[in-house]
């Protein structure tokens, strides 16, 4: 495998580099995220929290936008989440005006 750094060097569409972080949650807040994301069309609660950390950065932050991030985007496609959630979830995040929760979203899918 080529790694992400000399990849990028050639790339057209270079590749943001994503570093683990660890984090301590109770099992509680893990079964909640754990069903959240199924509900959701997540298959790991992984992009669940990602999702929030954007939306909490988004809300706090008026130089970020999920709308930029590209990365975390794309990984939504793979994962099979349609592009009208991705879109509704980048308007409702930007507009920092969440007044649908996100599983209101999964309608019409």
């Amino acid at each position: 495998m080529i790694p992400v750094r000399i990849k990028n060097k050639f790339s057209d569409h270079p590749q943001k580099i994503m570093r683990p972080v660890s984090i301590r949650l109770s099992e509680e807040m893990i079964e909640l995220l754990e069903a959240t994301s199924s509900e959701l069309g997540f298959k790991r609660i992984q992009g669940l929290i990602r999702l929030y950390i954007r939306q909490g950065l988004d809300r706090d932050h008026q130089d970020y936008t999920l709308a930029h991030d590209e990365v975390f985007i794309e990984t939504l496609r793979k994962r099979g989440v349609s592009q009208r959630i991705i879109d509704e979830a980048i308007v409702v995040t930007h507009n920092n005006s969440i007044t649908h929760p996100l599983t209101e979203l999964q309608n019409d899918d």
